[in-house]
């Protein structure tokens, strides 16, 4: 397996340019071949010739008035033997009696060729049949040469362009190699560029401009900011997660230390042991609640950039359940919590998870901040939205001392607490929790005074696909 880039993209190049040269040796060993054979051959086509036409008939037999130049145009530097016959009807006339004759006459005034062996070498024979007009005779003129000269010039040919070849393909597998390597540049630049990152102080690592990218390589650089993105959002959950725990934890464990040590200090099961006692459990719920909320609101930040599906909910039957659910929490807390909704289901657009996570957060809220003996109800209807959409809401109303009205924007920020006497104490989380939620999904949530202008009513609007009759109260 190629593991390098350069490797890998200088084979995808080499190998098909292997192929190529491949095709172009076979081809150019045909040419060659066939070009030193025609080019032999006609010479030996000019020798035959020379021969035919000086044949003549004298006393009814063919006579030959052999020419100084018609063997000597085949002589040549590698001294080729020259063998030549002319026969009349198989009957020797001249020439060299055991050339062998060729298994089919030629047409006549036509020049073929064939190879064959003659006294153990290799020959190239040119022939033609002529007729000899006026007469009944027709000669077969036969010219062999042999094929030294032609082989070895065939053979140079084929040196030369294996050389040349061989040079060719260094000067290009050099220059595929430099290409590839100029070619992939940007991507060395963008390696030094990412190392160089590693340097840089603690904190969000900033995204890699696009600019001057070759085209292949912004979907990379894009793909590559948006990790760091995601990357860079999970450091900040984590580093904002690390600073809420560590500022909100030191409370309920110093008070869970404090009484420790005074729990220490008292007899077992006397009045001050006890209140000790009950002093530590009240911290162990809060630094549990806490936990749980500091948890949750991680991991809500945390998977913020995934899509949340929403299906139809019934609305109607999810804040009964839910409602229903908080009963024990409002009884401890000598609270009166009531429901009331349409007969009929009333549906809208949400995760069921999350809305009842939401709903359990406004009514624990309302229960643990109202007065001994207060109410809160749960009400669920059908509204409009201000451009006329058909919406499914969920009110939940109580009668307890309220948030002032310049502080309904800040609670929704992370631990933004009220100060008020008597303060049952909380996380200031509850409902920065409800907004994350809400908008995962889609929905709102608006504070404003309860019935009577007493307590507090936090309204959950959510898109409804169908326009509901339900009245609001």
């Amino acid at each position: 397996m190629l593991h390098s880039l350069r490797i890998r993209v200088a084979a995808f190049l080499l190998v098909p340019m292997a192929g190529l040269a491949v095709v172009l040796a076979v081809g150019g060993t045909w040419f060659i071949d066939a070009f030193v054979t025609h080019a032999y051959d006609r010479v030996l086509a000019g020798s035959v010739l020379s021969i035919a036409e000086r044949l003549t008939v004298q006393d009814d037999t063919v006579a030959l008035d052999m020419p100084a130049a018609a063997l000597g145009m085949l002589s040549n530097s590698e001294h080729d033997s020259i063998y030549y016959s002319i026969t009349d009807n198989g009957a020797l006339v001249t020439g060299y009696p055991d050339l062998p004759l060729p298994d089919t006459l030629p047409s006549p005034e036509t020049i073929t060729y064939r190879d064959a062996v003659y006294r153990g070498q290799r020959v190239r024979v040119g022939m033609m049949l002529k007729p000899i007009y006026v007469t009944r005779h027709a000669a077969l003129v036969q010219v062999a040469e042999t094929t030294v000269g032609r082989d070895l010039l065939a053979r140079r040919m084929l040196t030369a362009l294996a050389a040349l070849g061989a040079t060719l393909a260094g000067i290009g597998s050099l220059l595929v190699w430099f290409a590839v390597r100029m070619g992939l540049t940007p991507l060395d630049r963008l390696r030094r560029e990412v190392e160089r990152r590693h340097l840089q102080s603690p904190g969000p690592v900033s995204a890699f401009s696009v600019a001057g990218v070759p085209s292949e390589a912004v979907p990379l650089v894009t793909a590559l900011n948006d990790l760091l993105e995601r990357v860079n959002g999970a450091m900040a959950v984590l580093r904002r997660f690390t600073a809420d725990a560590s500022h909100q934890l030191r409370t309920p464990v110093a008070i869970l230390k404090t009484h420790l040590a005074l729990l220490d200090r008292q007899p077992p099961d006397s009045p001050p042991w006890r209140r000790s006692r009950a002093d530590i459990d009240e911290a162990v719920d809060r630094l549990d609640r806490l936990i749980a909320q500091l948890l949750t609101l991680a991991g809500l930040e945390e998977d913020a950039a995934r899509a949340t599906a929403r299906i139809r909910v019934d609305l109607v039957a999810l804040a009964r359940e839910t409602t229903l659910a908080c009963a024990d929490l409002a009884r401890r807390g000598d609270v009166d919590l009531s429901f009331d909704g349409p007969d009929r289901p009333l549906d809208a657009l949400a995760a069921p998870l999350l809305l009842e996570e939401v709903l359990r957060n406004l009514i624990d809220n309302a229960v643990r901040y109202n007065r001994p003996g207060g109410s809160v109800a749960v009400r669920v209807y059908a509204g409009t939205g201000p451009d006329g959409a058909a919406q499914a809401c969920i009110a939940v109303e109580d009668d307890g001392p309220g948030i002032p009205e310049d502080q309904r924007a800040l609670v929704f920020a992370r631990f933004h607490r009220i100060a008020r006497s008597g303060d049952p104490g909380g996380s200031g989380l509850g409902l920065a929790i409800v907004r994350s939620f809400l908008d995962r999904i889609g929905g709102g949530v608006a504070l404003s005074d309860g019935p009577g202008g007493r307590g507090l009513r936090a309204v959950i609007t959510l898109a409804a696909p169908p326009v509901c009759d339900t009245a609001a109260p």
